[in-house]
């Protein structure tokens, strides 16, 4: 397999790879419905096929959420955390570019954290409660 990534924007026929690894992983796929842009505004890595898609919340102000990162539970190769930070940078430019100055991210994957902290990001391990209204 190629080592070489691509990351490019989600599209419609992504939501093959997308809603399988979400029922994979034991979860319900997220509707499009909430996701920004209906589901496009969000983006996919890949490696000669898919490997995860994250998704970049705007909105009136100059904060960027990155959330809803779901990636191929079976993709196992050793750069995984590597192409997911990868995707995260990518979504993180991707608010840059548009001009949030505020970007953040929320996860309790410790291996996540761990590369995060290297790459010199802000990286707050406190518990937080989750809070929806629906």
């Amino acid at each position: 397999m190629s080592s070489k990534i691509n990351i490019r924007k989600i599209e419609l026929k992504d939501y093959e790879y997308i809603n399988k690894w979400w029922v994979e992983q034991g979860f319900q796929p997220v509707s499009t419905e909430v996701l920004p842009m209906n589901g496009l505004g969000g983006l996919i890595v890949e490696k000669e096929k898919p490997i995860a898609a994250a998704y970049l919340y705007l909105t009136n102000s100059k904060m960027g959420y990155i959330d809803n990162l779901i990636s191929d539970p079976k993709y196992k190769s050793k750069d995984r955390f590597d192409v997911i930070l990868e995707l995260m940078a990518a979504c993180k430019k991707m608010a840059e570019d548009v001009g949030c100055l505020d970007i953040w991210a929320i996860t309790n994957n410790k291996g996540i954290l761990k590369r995060c902290k290297t790459l010199g990001y802000n990286v707050t391990e406190t518990n937080y409660g989750l809070i929806t209204y629906y």
